[in-house]
């Protein structure tokens, strides 16, 4: 049996399964709230894991990774940072959002947006942007797995794009949030077991660690100092971007924060994400120097890992490793689909339209507009930008520009009004566009910025700047808002 043969027989067993999962929990959906929630419905071990996969997008495995092999020690304060990501979400926002989403019977983060902003204006605007950011998002993921299909598995780049998007979108369509977030955990399983096999296997090839370095500091000098490639700001603002900021730069994360019954849930939760996003992220940063070794005049940075594995493991163990890089890449469509698609019907068509639907009608429309934005993300697919790490980067930058400190604040300040809510959002998203559109001017490219400061640092600190003082200077929030969401500060604080 060849090596081809053996595998397409792995990867056909996993995305076997990948639909049998599917199309298992199709019929557990009742209603359009469980399948685009499942509140309570979902175990700690999963709800963390699926937090952690959707968070580590086919950036992780295949754009970080590649541009860590160029960038060096320039990138690993941001993958340290990614890898306390989810100390920042669930502790700043976790508890007070399942808390109040509960109260609210909440479906998507703009539904307590909306809440604490008290306007359907507000849930219109954090759709829309979220909607904006989600497509080319979906996108790099599904050319990170057709380039990946291209290089281990022979496959043209089209139908490799067809065959995996196909896959993704059929299980998410069927069977909502409860098969996005057990696919979410096989394919968590499936990463740490993927870098657990390929790791050291690479530190080996690459003659161990001491040696690894020695030939990767000959290769690439300047790869060994945090500030040798890139200004120190750059790096300032990517330990800041990949830890902090996924609190706004990630809501198909934070959807999680609205599935645990109790505290008790959400904190063991918490253990499992950090645990498992501490890992990949020791494996990421060992993985990018080893290919700086290993594959030094790699071109298209993207394609190190697959070029690895084909390198260096024989086809079974190569085919789990694939298995673990297609998974993360899956984790991230499946729940930005699935997240596309709450805001569409629960915070577009529902609010605003007249009619209110019954639970049967609700639940195929989800599944029509969840089936329709996937072939939306694989039509954009079919000719993306070359870096995936730049577009998610670009997404993730709109999403934590607009959102992070209008959730956080939201959550936290009494003081944050409505309209210094809409600044905040409409203020960082522009700043954001226009910071990018300043460092094309400038560089004419998308993944420079002026004075190294990305723009995912100078969006949020506008929407901040606005939020507070657009709040000063307007009424304050009513009453019954404030009892909802404040209840237990303001009685705390008496």
């Amino acid at each position: 049996m060849d090596n081809i043969t053996q595998y397409y027989i792995v990867i056909a067993v996993y995305f076997i399964a990948m639909l049998g999962f599917g199309f298992f929990f199709s019929n557990k959906n009742k209603n359009d709230k469980d399948y685009f929630l499942a509140r309570g419905k979902l175990g700690p071990a999963v709800i963390g894991f699926s937090f952690s996969a959707t968070q580590m997008s086919g950036s992780t495995y295949m754009g970080a990774i590649g541009s860590v092999k160029v960038l060096g020690f320039n990138f690993i304060p941001a993958a340290i940072s990614s890898a306390a990501a989810p100390w920042f979400s669930y502790i700043l926002v976790g508890d007070r959002m399942r808390k109040i989403s509960a109260r609210l019977k909440s479906v998507t983060p703009a539904d307590v947006l909306e809440a604490r902003y008290y306007s359907k204006s507000v849930s219109l605007i954090a759709s829309i942007i979220m909607l904006i950011a989600f497509v080319p998002m979906i996108a790099a993921q599904l050319k990170a797995a057709a380039n990946t299909f291209e290089v281990i598995l022979k496959i043209p780049y089209l139908p490799g794009l067809f065959l995996f998007g196909g896959i993704v979108i059929v299980y998410t369509v069927l069977g909502g949030m409860f098969a996005v977030a057990w696919t979410d955990l096989i394919q968590g399983i499936l990463m740490i077991a993927g870098f657990a096999i390929l790791a050291p296997v690479a530190v080996n090839a690459a003659g161990g660690f001491a040696e690894m370095h020695q030939k990767y500091t000959a290769i690439n000098p300047k790869g060994m100092d945090f500030t040798g490639i890139m200004p120190l700001m750059w790096v300032i603002s990517a330990f800041l971007v990949w830890g902090f900021f996924q609190i706004g730069g990630q809501p198909a994360s934070v959807v999680r924060f609205l599935i645990p019954a109790d505290d008790k849930t959400l904190r063991k939760a918490m253990v499992y994400s950090v645990l498992f996003q501490s890992f990949i992220f020791i494996c990421f940063s060992i993985l990018a120097v080893s290919g700086g070794v290993l594959l030094p005049d790699l071109k298209q940075v993207d394609l190190t890992v697959p070029m690895m594995i084909e390198k260096l493991l024989p086809p079974i163990l190569g085919g789990v490793v694939l298995a673990g890089a297609l998974g993360a890449m899956m984790s991230t469509v499946d729940s930005v689909l699935l997240l596309a698609g709450a805001l569409v019907v629960e915070n577009v068509y529902k609010k605003f339209t007249k009619t209110e639907p019954d639970e049967k009608k609700t639940l195929n429309l989800g599944r029509i507009v969840t089936l329709v934005i996937g072939l939306l993300g694989l039509a954009v697919a079919i000719n993306p930008p070359a870096a995936i790490l730049w577009i998610v980067t670009m997404s993730f930058s709109l999403m934590a520009s607009a959102f992070t400190f209008p959730l956080l604040l939201g959550l936290w300040w009494p003081g944050a009004t409505r309209e210094g809510g809409i600044a905040g959002m409409i203020g960082g998203a522009v700043m954001c566009v226009v910071w990018y559109v300043i460092g094309f001017m400038q560089y004419n490219n998308f993944n420079n910025w002026m004075g190294g400061i990305w723009p995912a640092i100078i969006g949020p600190a506008v929407s901040l700047v606005l939020l507070i003082v657009v709040s000063k200077l307007t009424k304050p929030t009513p009453a019954e808002v404030q009892k909802v969401f404040f209840d237990d500060i303001l009685v705390e604080s008496k």
